[in-house]
């Protein structure tokens, strides 16, 4: 008769547990490295489509804290923030350069921005992970 048996596997669950309960203070460091990598690809790919006539959009982009999206999950914001001087919402301004208007044509300099620097947020992110579970023996 054959015969099977584990050896470990409860030390695994809890290891598998204690990823899973991801602390708030390491989330927001992650969403705060991809934040900081995605600001900074935005700005740079904004000011080589042309977005920076006066600067203010671009320098309006910033990120929020981290909150809970409509799924529970963990979120960090990153948009134009604030009102240039003119009073226009620099998010209008932006949404503008994004999608254009008649005799503009669109600048998807956020899309654009934020399809390129996913691979380099999400480096940015694992580091923080990495470290995170080496600092754990996990």
């Amino acid at each position: 008769m054959a015969e099977f048996s584990i050896s470990g596997l409860s030390e695994l669950i809890g290891d598998l547990e204690g990823i899973a309960a991801l602390p708030d203070e390491v989330a927001r460091e992650m969403l705060e490295a991809e934040a900081e990598v995605i600001e900074r690809r935005q700005k740079e790919v904004g000011e080589a489509m042309g977005v920076h006539r006066t600067g203010v959009t671009l320098g309006s982009i910033t990120h929020g804290s981290m909150g809970r999206g409509s799924g529970g999950d963990r979120v960090m914001y990153v948009y134009p923030d604030g009102r240039n001087p003119k009073g226009e919402r620099n998010a209008a301004v932006a949404f503008v350069n994004e999608y254009g208007k008649r005799g503009q044509p669109a600048r998807p300099f956020i899309r654009t921005a934020n399809e390129t620097g996913a691979d380099e947020a999400a480096e940015a992110a694992a580091r923080i992970y990495d470290s995170y579970l080496k600092n754990r023996d996990l």
